[in-house]
């Protein structure tokens, strides 16, 4: 029974990898402003304009891309999962780098935006209780180990073409790989669609199928929450928690959601429109999933950000 743990996270790690989670259209559902003062003064109106804010304490939220030099970003991902059953304890430990690119193919006159998304380099580790470390180096391994295979496949292929709105809906997406989700924002988060101030939320509504020990689908409801905590220096922070909204009492559901129930928070660069930094966390216990005296601790820590320029021809060990 041990071995199905390490197995199931392994499959997972590298799914995330393939991943590309912008936001699903659904509907956002953001808190209505109370109408403020509006200051007097061209000079402050066109201020107002360029920083994205309407008024005295709101701002539009808004993505802005340009056909120009790629965008690059840089992802560092930790997961920790310690599983005991009965009385044996199993430990599987991984850390991932991987080089990201966003092509801007065309921004159409609505401002909607069209990205091709590419992994351009890896670096992954792993390391399971009782077995050897698996290692694989996209920039200088020739072959991969069967668990990293897949990624070696994806290095330098474009996975997915996905067109957003400005506020980060999905219009048309074409994936070119089988996609798998575990949670985790993507670099784009829906936006809202009024201007919001600060302390305000909105959320996205999330279905997660899960199927039980006796075979039967059960769809559980999420929801992601999203507020605005500060603007500083024309950055917001928007803090991100995932809430689940299904009454849960069964250990076997809740280590299914596990991965899914990230916090985390984005900085964003209201006048340019774009993501700087996005840093998730997860730290989770699940009692009794497989026996009353079992336990699943799961543990991951997930940091993208823009970088000026690609992934070095050649990695060096930290």
């Amino acid at each position: 029974m041990m071995s199905r743990w390490p197995h199931f996270l392994c499959l997972n790690l590298l799914a995330s990898f393939l991943l590309v989670t912008l936001a699903q259209p659904s509907a956002l559902a953001a808190e209505e402003p109370a109408p403020p003062p509006v200051p007097d003064g061209a000079l402050l109106d066109e201020l107002d304009r360029a920083t994205g804010r309407v008024s005295n304490d709101s701002y539009l939220l808004r993505y802005k891309f340009e056909l120009a030099e790629p965008i690059l970003t840089k992802v560092v991902q930790l997961v920790s999962m310690q599983t005991r059953i009965d009385g044996v304890d199993q430990t599987v430990q991984s850390r991932s780098q991987s080089w990201r690119q966003w092509d801007v193919k065309k921004v159409d006159a609505d401002g909607n935006i069209t990205l091709v998304h590419t992994i351009t380099q890896v670096r992954m580790w792993q390391k399971v209780s009782g077995k050897d470390e698996i290692r694989y180096d996209s920039s200088k391994d020739d072959m991969a180990p069967g668990t990293y295979q897949v990624i070696a496949d994806s290095v330098g292929k474009p996975l997915s073409t996905v067109t957003i709105t400005p506020q980060g809906a999905v219009v048309k997406r074409v994936d070119r790989t089988k996609q798998f989700n575990p949670g985790i924002d993507s670099l784009l988060i829906p936006l809202p669609e009024k201007a919001v101030r600060v302390g305000q939320r909105w959320y996205t509504p999330q279905k997660l199928r899960i199927r039980t020990t006796e075979g039967v689908f059960r769809t559980i409801q999420l929801r992601r929450q999203y507020q605005l905590e500060k603007v500083e220096a024309g950055v917001a922070t928007i803090a991100i928690k995932t809430q689940v909204l299904t009454p849960l009492t069964d250990p076997k559901i809740k280590s299914q959601l596990v991965q899914r129930l990230q916090d985390g928070s984005v900085l964003f660069d209201i006048a340019g429109g774009q993501v700087r930094t996005r840093r998730m966390h997860l730290d989770q216990r699940v009692i009794g999933f497989n026996g009353p005296t079992s336990m699943m601790h799961y543990l991951a820590r997930l940091t993208e950000e823009k970088v000026d320029r690609p992934a070095p021809p050649e990695l060096k060990e930290d």
